[in-house]
């Protein structure tokens, strides 16, 4: 169990650095792109005020994927471990579900990252962050859990 828990940890490493570290240069090239074209004049007649994408607090990017896989991942398990052709696997099925996808999800960290938005006063960032990914995770959940019942049969 502990394996599986340290194996989920990294596994979630991997996943938010890569996650973040693609959503960062996406928004770096948003910002560049939207300085390029204030730097030649909006062509609307407004200021052409600085948007900052890369200077406001991103949607966490690797958190929200984390835990959306993560749903998915435990309701094929969970589908799966309600089957007769897993009746000889509960202990598999425990330690995977317990150990690798409990290391693996982070719905703490996720709370801490809404929180933060709200602080900022990114009041609908915040609203979308914390509705969005529950209403994805229980939506994957329910996919999962509908993929891994018709692996039995």
């Amino acid at each position: 169990m502990v394996l599986a828990g340290g194996a989920g940890a990294i596994a979630r490493y991997l996943v938010d650095s890569r996650m973040s570290a693609t959503a960062t240069r996406a928004a770096a090239r948003r910002a560049a792109a939207s300085s390029r074209h204030e730097q030649a004049g909006p062509a609307d007649g407004s200021t052409g005020e600085a948007r900052g994408a890369v200077d406001e607090l991103p949607v966490p990017v690797g958190t929200i994927v984390v835990n959306i896989t993560a749903c998915l991942i435990l309701g094929v398990l969970t589908g799966w471990a309600q089957t007769e052709a897993a009746a000889s696997a509960a202990s598999l099925t425990r330690v995977l579900g317990t150990g690798l996808m409990g290391g693996y999800s982070t719905f703490s960290t996720a709370s801490v990252e809404g929180a933060r938005l709200a602080a900022l006063g990114r009041w609908r960032a915040a609203a979308a962050h914390g509705l969005g990914m529950m209403a994805a995770c229980l939506a994957a959940g329910a996919l999962g859990m509908a993929l891994g019942a018709g692996l039995a049969g």
